[in-house]
């Protein structure tokens, strides 16, 4: 059935790396170069090219097909009979041949090469539709706080190794990087070419994880979805060929890592996996392989580990496997951070496949979310699926926005880091390894200055409040400032006399742990607004402190007496001048028992008639009512009537002289005058006895009187 044979050939040398270190940049780029400085990681011979005249002589001979090369490795996949590949001994710089069928090397059968013949699709994922985010997937790992912090994977170079990135060029969850330029570029190395748009969506999906971004409303999107590291730049390789599962596929992703490296990638995320499930049974790992060096793939992982970079990789989704329940290379990889998977509530997911590593080391490292994680399936659609290949990607993407935060520490350090901050550290389990990693942990652990442990800016040394909340201004001596607005305090006085209900609002601009005394009685003020109800009338002091902190701010305010409404009225002939000077607005005026008006108003002034009621209210119902009924004066009056010999006047309060006109009963004028305010009076003595009319004039108004003269 397999006629062909696969085999690596090892190369015992490269006679011209010398002249490769004279001009590194002939191996790698200036990006590649830069971090091997930064982290103090020297060229090697691994970083070479293969030794052309061996290629050369390789593809030269007879019945050889050369199907990929490794520097790293100085090696070649090679496939073609075993006459054939055998005969290939007979080159002096051949160090040595392994088969893909240990057999034929010598090695150690698989034990269970015979008992799985061939896995489920290896990249199916179950999905079903939800309109959610990626919010929980998110906040799981504390990656909002590097996201806050403004470490969204800017500067970070991330390369997504899988089986094909269809619609990543044509959907929307992709338009921004591809508008700001983030996908940096890639390659099939399947097929041999530059269209990294092709073969199967499972790529797609894992890259959505990472570097996808919708908002409902834009583009078209009904739902919101932001990937861990939005902002990193992207190199796309496809190493996978997704309908078969061939030993070919680990020599590609190991070229595709080198590729990578020489780039200067940051980080590696790598969604796929090998052990027992290949086409050729013969081909199958044991679990005694799965010792972090025996598989090509894992070698080639440990290298790329070696050159710096960071590499993520999913443990594998057969825990519900009774004959293969383990983790798959380059899981196994003792660099490699390998990744299980929980649910939404951190519960394990039961597919997530179990460690340890052969030789007995934690696997896996860490878990994320990998059952109903969010992603962009194959429509370019929101969607969720299950599989520890999404869980790793979304672990990569907080990776490297952990890195782009502290680019000093190597990828060693910042590996263990993410280990030692898992919730199961201490008491690691084979299926869960470590636990749930806490970037936000490591982000508050890395961001401490041990020359100034509050984060104030002033040292230690001359540090006189040692305990400033985070993020406060400071002055010199590392105390605290706040802002001369910050506080804001309302007196509202006691309602009615006896009630006892006075009352304060303070209120901080700044919400840190106060403590608030009141006259002798403390207070905590736990969020940004404290009340303090039922105070009698009286003088108070209040006084607010920080804990810790060395200060104080200090009030003093009074609670006043309830009070009745009070005032007074000025009335003229045609209305009412009311000046209230208690009592709380807005006032009500009632006029004879019936809404007038409402004013905010102190004094204000309403039209009346002889014999009109004036009433107010305020606008609490226990200060009464302005309590004196007010009756309206008439307009001008008349008397005694009848009269003797002295006629007196009652003037309105704004008219100041009148003229007035007696008549007979004939209409004959018998007397005409002016009568003045200060002298309201006038004789008529000369008059005799009977009735007269008298006509009385003031500001164009006449009125007629009828009296008797006695």
């Amino acid at each position: 059935m397999f006629a062909q044979e696969d085999a690596w050939v090892y190369f015992n040398d490269k006679p011209s790396e010398a002249s490769y270190f004279t001009t590194p940049l002939n191996m790698l780029t200036q990006r590649s170069l830069d971090r091997r400085a930064r982290y103090g990681i020297a060229l090697d011979s691994k970083d070479v090219p293969l030794e052309p005249t061996y290629v050369s002589q390789i593809n030269s001979s007879v019945g050889i097909t050369i199907l990929a090369r490794s520097k790293w490795l100085n090696a070649l996949h090679i496939q073609g009979s075993k006459a054939a590949i055998d005969n290939l001994l007979n080159l002096s710089f051949i160090e040595s041949i392994e088969y893909a069928n240990r057999l034929l090397t010598g090695s150690k059968p698989s034990k269970t090469s015979n008992i799985i013949k061939k896995g489920i699709d290896k990249l199916k994922f179950e999905s079903t539709v939800s309109y959610g985010s990626a919010t929980n997937q998110i906040e799981m790992l504390g990656g909002e706080t590097l996201h806050q912090n403004n470490f969204t994977g800017a500067g970070m170079q991330i390369a997504v190794i899988d089986a094909g990135f269809p619609g990543v060029n044509t959907f929307s969850a992709f338009k921004r990087i591809r508008d700001n330029g983030q996908i940096l570029g890639g390659y099939d190395f399947v097929a041999r070419s530059s269209d990294i748009y092709t073969g199967s969506s499972h790529g797609t999906s894992v890259l959505s994880t990472i570097a996808g971004y919708l908002e409902i409303g834009v583009d078209g999107a009904t739902a919101n979805f932001t990937g861990t590291a939005p902002d990193a730049d992207f190199y796309l390789f496809r190493t996978e060929n997704a309908p078969v599962e061939v030993r070919l596929e680990e020599s590609l992703w190991v070229e595709a890592a080198e590729r990578a490296d020489s780039l200067g990638v940051d980080v590696i995320n790598t969604s796929l996996g090998y052990s027992v499930f290949f086409d050729n049974p013969d081909h199958n790992y044991s679990y005694e392989d799965m010792d972090g060096q025996t598989a090509f793939i894992t070698r080639g992982a440990e290298v790329a580990f070696s050159r710096g970079m960071l590499l993520v990789t999913s443990a594998g989704n057969e825990g519900g496997d009774a004959a293969w329940p383990y983790i798959n290379a380059p899981a196994d990889g003792p660099s490699v951070l390998t990744v299980g998977a929980v649910n939404s509530e951190g519960i394990i997911a039961s597919f997530s496949s179990f460690g340890p590593s052969a030789d007995n080391r934690t696997k896996p490292d860490v878990l994320a979310q990998g059952q109903g994680t969010y992603l962009i399936n194959s429509a370019g659609n929101v969607d969720s699926g299950n599989g520890t290949s999404f869980s790793s990607p979304v672990l990569t993407g907080v990776v490297a926005c952990l890195w782009q935060a502290f680019p000093d520490k190597t990828n060693a350090e910042i590996t263990q880091l993410i280990k030692e901050s898992a919730h199961l550290y201490t008491s690691p389990t084979n299926q869960k390894g470590y636990g749930i990693p806490n970037f936000t942990t490591i982000y508050q652990l890395l961001s401490v200055n041990i020359d100034d442990l509050d984060g104030d800016g002033v040292l230690n040394t001359f540090d006189a409040c040692p305990n400033t909340p985070e993020g406060a201004e400071v002055d010199t001596n590392g105390c605290l400032v706040l802002p001369s607005d910050n506080f804001k305090l309302e007196v509202t006085g006691e309602t009615c006399p006896d009630k006892n209900n006075g009352q304060i609002s303070f209120s901080s601009e700044t919400a840190y742990n106060y403590l608030i005394t009141v006259d002798g009685l403390n207070y905590s003020l736990t969020n940004s607004t404290f009340n303090l109800l039922d105070l009698s009338p009286g003088d108070y002091e209040m006084c607010v402190t920080l804990e810790n902190q060395n200060y104080e701010q200090c009030y003093n305010f009074d609670i006043l007496e309830g009070v009745l409404v009070s005032g007074k009225a000025s009335i003229s002939s045609k209305s009412v001048i009311v000046e209230l000077d208690k009592g709380t607005p807005p006032y009500t005026v009632y006029l004879n028992g019936l809404e007038k008006l409402q004013t905010l108003n102190s004094i204000f002034e309403i039209a009346i008639k002889p014999g009109d009621i004036v009433e107010v209210k305020t606008s609490i119902a226990c200060e009464g009512v302005f309590s004196k009924e007010i009756a309206a004066e008439a307009a001008i009056s008349v008397y005694p009537n009848p009269i003797n010999n002295i006629v007196n006047f009652k003037f309105p309060n704004d008219v100041d002289k009148i003229e007035i006109s007696i008549y007979n009963l004939l209409g004959n004028t018998i007397y005409q005058g002016q009568i003045l305010k200060n002298n309201p009076t006038t004789d008529i003595s000369f008059l005799s006895k009977g009735f007269y009319l008298m006509q009385v004039k003031s500001n164009n108004e006449i009125r007629a009187f009828k009296v008797l003269k006695n």
